[in-house]
């Protein structure tokens, strides 16, 4: 009888671990280590991007300068606007709040998000984007070397609140011992370099027209919250904005050499990826390769 019973169960428990397996291989079309390898990747480029952007630390006078080279220039323009910006956020309460909370987490946290939303659910793009990352961090990296700059909420004559509960970030001037404190890396802006790369790639990965123009206005509200924070000018917005669009020119060079880094172009064995429904305007020849 107890023989029977086993038997009995035996396809039940197969048809139970072909269906796990078939979850699992729409999940990880490439499989567990592919997952592993990349968050590794990532991880090493995020840190080796904060630890060299900790041994550009400009000096003070230096970084001081090309801060009031800023100034004037949009003095000159009539463009000077962050004491303004940040004094009406102030004055409402709820803006401020809004601004400081998200400076301080929606970067980090909002980036990974984007990345494993894209690993799992668009695959066949998540390597461009992963590309066109590492790149914008490696460009940015010329900026704070050859630009060091004080962010706005450094300099008194602006009016500017520098205070922690404002800014969402560290009043120091210097921090003796962190590796990965740099305060003069203003300039570009990666807070809206990075959420151009994320919010224009999702929005052409989404279907639903109102989340594509929540995701399309994401990158308006990051600006609006490095210069009511005090923690940038305007002017390194712009200049994170062009940080961003020579990301993605080096992402789509290197999708000419590997048609499997396009955007789109990733497919795996499965066809996972767009069945799914990623968009694949350049799909390449399935790649067996971990990259």
């Amino acid at each position: 009888m107890a023989d029977g019973e086993a038997r009995a169960t035996m396809p039940a428990r197969a048809g139970a671990l072909v269906a796990v397996r078939r979850i699992a291989g729409r999940a990880l079309p490439r499989g567990p280590l592919d997952l592993v390898w990349q968050l590794l990747l990532i991880a090493a480029a995020y840190y080796g991007w904060r630890y060299a952007r900790g041994a550009v630390d400009g000096g003070l006078a230096e970084s001081f300068a090309h801060a009031s080279d800023l100034v004037a220039i949009e003095r000159d323009t009539g463009t000077l606007i962050e004491a303004d910006v940040q004094r009406w956020a102030l004055d409402l309460g709820w803006p401020a709040e809004l601004a400081r909370w998200m400076y301080a987490n929606a970067h980090f946290k909002g980036s990974c998000a984007a990345l494993l939303f894209i690993y799992f659910f668009r695959p066949g793009s998540y390597r461009f984007v992963r590309n066109m990352v590492v790149c914008g961090m490696a460009i940015s990296l010329l900026g704070y070397a050859l630009y060091p700059t004080a962010p706005p909420r450094f300099l008194p004559e602006l009016g500017l609140d520098g205070g922690t509960s404002v800014t969402g970030n560290s009043p120091l001037l210097t921090s003796p011992g962190d590796p990965l404190f740099n305060p003069f890396a203003a300039v570009p802006s990666m807070h809206v370099g990075l959420a151009l790369m994320f919010g224009c790639s999702l929005a052409l990965l989404v279907q639903v027209r109102a989340v594509q123009a929540l995701l399309l206005a994401y990158p308006l509200l990051i600006t609006y919250v490095v210069v009511a924070t005090g923690n940038h000018f305007w002017l390194d917005a712009l200049f994170g904005a062009m940080a961003a669009a020579l990301a993605a020119g080096a992402a789509l060079t290197l999708a000419r050499l590997r048609p499997d880094w396009a955007f789109g172009g990733g497919r795996t064995k499965t066809g996972e990826a767009e069945h799914r429904g990623a968009v694949q305007p350049h799909a390449g020849e399935a790649s067996e390769a971990v990259a």
